[in-house]
């Protein structure tokens, strides 16, 4: 997926790794001013560099900060990582990054080189949290979140906005597979390190968005 800015209807959608569907923003590319695609550090525009690069170019243009909500689907959080890890067991990365492969590595160790902050090659950077923040101290710039659980909710938010009439269905096919297996004390290590992220999805489980107050720091 990539970024995409629709100013004239209301919102910019941010895309976070491993959070969004590529049928959305085909749906949307037609009403959008602004699209960012194939480079990772534009598509994957998080929104610190939004607020820092956009910003001003959509000031430009005419568009004031306040003519537009910035806007994010949220992934639940052990799902987040848990796709990253299967993401980097396919075959073919074996061969063009072999310290990103995790065909043979367990979800175990992958989820322990994460918390840990391990320097080495192919540990997995960066949270949620932080993509929708605006600093590392993670204080929240977006004005609203979607649980990417509950399409209907960002489905019929998306559509209102620039007036229906477009299919924002999912790509995705929800396929039985086993859950990758943690121990207890690693479960808890991870549940420790995502409680900012915890703390947001809680807020988006009940009615699948919620519009944060600016600044506001999850969890505390």
């Amino acid at each position: 997926m990539q970024m995409i800015g629709l100013p004239a209807h209301g919102f910019v959608l941010l895309s976070m790794p491993k959070c969004a569907s590529t049928s959305l923003v085909r749906s949307l590319q037609g009403h959008a001013e602004l699209v960012l695609r194939v480079n990772p550090r534009l598509k994957h525009m998080n929104c610190r560099s939004f607020h820092t690069l956009m910003v001003p170019v959509l000031r430009s243009a005419g568009y004031e900060r306040e003519d537009y909500e910035v806007v994010s689907l949220f992934r639940e959080p052990t799902a987040w990582i848990e796709s990253w890890w299967r993401y980097r067991q396919r075959p073919s990365l074996a061969k063009v990054d072999p310290a990103k492969y995790t065909g043979d590595v367990s979800f175990e160790e992958f989820v322990g080189r994460y918390v840990d902050g391990d320097p080495g090659p192919g540990t997995l950077r960066g949270r949620p949290a932080k993509f929708v923040a605006l600093s590392d101290d993670l204080d929240l710039g977006v004005d609203r979140l979607f649980a990417l659980e509950q399409p209907q909710v960002w489905q019929t938010w998306i559509g209102a906005k620039v007036g229906g009439g477009i299919d924002v269905s999912t790509d995705n096919r929800s396929t039985v597979r086993p859950e990758p297996q943690l121990s207890r004390t690693m479960r808890a290590r991870l549940d420790e390190f995502f409680a900012p992220e915890y703390a947001i999805y809680e807020q988006l489980r009940a009615t699948g968005e919620w519009a944060p107050p600016r600044g506001l720091v999850p969890g505390r």
